[in-house]
C-alpha cells in the first residue's frame, strides 16, 4: 500500500510541481530561459556565479548526506533547516480544520505552531514521569491522525527515547499515519538512530538538521530521510531553488572527510563539556536538579529560577526559560558553549 498516496492532502492531490527554469531547461552553455542577469553581482567573486539560479533541488547535496546517513539517495531531500521540514510535512499531509499531528508533551514546539498555524488539530500526549514515551497512549488509532512527531532525543528534556517504542508505534499505524521522528540531536548519539530501518517501517520519517553538531546553524540546512513515496508527494511542494548555492557549498564542504572529521572533533568536546558540568552543576545550592541528557544541552531545575535567570543576564548570559511549560516550572535548558563560556555560568551560579 502506497502510504503516503493514502494520507496525502486532498487539496494537493492533483497539484503539478512548479517547473522552474533550471529543472526542465536541461544542459547547456548560454542559459537564457530563467530571466537572469548576464552581469556579475557586486563584489562577486570570479569563481562564483551569484547572477545565476541555483539547481533546482540541489541533488549533490542531498546524496552526499544519504551517504552519510547511511540510506539511499533516493530517500533524501535537502531543505532549509528541519523546521522547513516540519512544515512541508504537515501540508503535504494535513487538511486544515480536519486532520491532526500527535506530539509528545514536553517536546519541541515547532511542531504545535506549524499545526496551528495550518489549523491542523493537535492531539496531545504527556511524556511519563521520566520524560519517556507513553506507549499505550500512542498505540491508539484515532481517525484523520496523520502525522505522529517524536522528537529522538527529546528537546527540552534531553533524554533520547525508547526505540522499541518508537517501532512499536510505527508498526501500529503503519497504515494509517506516517511517524516522524525528529534526529535533531542524534550525532550526540547515533547508536540511537533510526533511519537505517526505514525498510522495515516505511511510514517512518527522519528529519535531520546540519545547525546542531555541524555548527550550521546560520546556513539553514536540514533533511528530511523518507521511503520513496512519500519523498515524491513532499517534492511536489519544494519550492523552487530552495538552497541557496553559496549554503549547499557549505554544506558539502561539512560533509566531506574532512568536515566530518571536524564536527565529530568538536562533538567529542561538547560532550565532555556537558559531563563535566553537569556533575559541577549538581552540586550548586541554587540547583535542585539536573537532568540526563544525550544531546548538546541540559536541563536544569532550581530552587527560584526567575532570579538565576535575571542573574544572569545581568552578567550577559542567556539560557532558555521553561517556566512557560506546565510541568518544568523554574526549569532553565543551559546550551553547551565553549569551555570559558560554561566556567564562566559556573562561576556566576555560585554567586547566585
Amino acid at each position: 500500500m502506497n502510504l503516503a498516496k493514502k494520507l496525502i492532502a486532498s487539496q494537493l492531490a492533483n497539484l503539478k510541481p512548479y517547473q522552474s527554469a533550471r529543472r526542465i531547461g536541461g544542459i547547456g552553455q548560454s542559459y537564457l530561459n530563467a530571466n537572469e542577469s548576464p552581469f556579475p553581482a557586486y563584489h562577486m567573486p570570479a569563481s562564483e556565479t551569484w547572477n545565476r539560479y541555483p539547481d533546482f533541488l540541489p541533488t549533490e547535496l542531498a546524496h552526499r548526506y544519504g551517504d552519510y546517513a547511511g540510506v539511499a539517495h533516493s530517500r533524501v531531500v535537502a531543505v532549509r533547516g528541519a523546521d522547513e521540514g516540519i512544515d512541508l510535512l504537515v501540508r503535504a499531509f494535513c487538511e486544515a480544520q480536519k486532520d491532526s499531528i500527535r506530539i509528545q508533551s514536553p517536546t519541541y514546539s515547532m511542531y504545535e505552531f506549524v499545526a496551528n498555524a495550518h489549523q491542523v488539530t493537535v492531539d496531545s500526549i504527556p511524556l511519563g514521569d521520566d520524560y519517556e514515551l507513553n506507549l499505550e497512549a500512542n498505540l491508539q488509532k484515532k481517525d484523520h491522525l496523520k502525522l505522529i512527531f517524536l522528537c529522538h532525543p527529546n528537546n527540552p528534556t534531553g533524554n533520547p527515547l525508547s526505540v522499541d517504542s518508537i517501532l512499536a508505534i510505527a508498526n501500529r499505524h503503519q497504515d494509517s499515519a506516517f511517524v516522524v521522528v525528529d534526529e535533531a540531536y542524534i550525532e550526540f548519539c547515533p547508536e540511537l538512530s533510526v533511519a537505517k530501518l526505514i525498510d522495515a517501517h516505511p511510514n517512518l520519517i527522519i528529519l535531520r538538521t546540519l545547525s546542531k553538531a555541524f555548527a550550521l546553524a546560520a546556513v539553514r540546512l536540514g533533511f528530511i530521510i523518507a521511503h520513496e513515496t512519500a519523498i515524491e508527494v513532499i517534492n511536489t511542494l519544494i519550492a523552487p531553488y530552495p538552497i541557496p548555492d553559496p549554503s549547499a557549498q557549505i554544506g558539502l564542504s561539512a560533509l566531506s572527510e574532512e568536515g566530518l572529521a571536524y564536527m565529530h572533533k568538536h562533538k567529542d568536546q561538547t560532550i565532555a563539556l556537558r559531563d563535566n558540568y553537569a556533575v559541577l552543576f549538581n552540586d550548586l545550592p541554587c540547583v535542585e536538579k539536573v537532568y540526563p541528557s544525550v544531546t548538546n544541552f541540559i536541563l536544569l531545575e532550581f530552587k527560584d529560577s526567575r532570579s538565576v535567570f535575571a542573574a544572569l543576564r545581568n552578567e550577559g548570559i542567556i539560557l532558555r526559560d521553561q517556566n512557560h511549560i506546565t510541568r518544568l516550572s523554574n526549569h532553565l535548558r543551559v546550551s553547551i558553549g565553549s569551555a570559558d563560556e560554561m566556567q564562566s555560568l559556573y562561576t556566576t551560579l555560585e554567586g547566585v
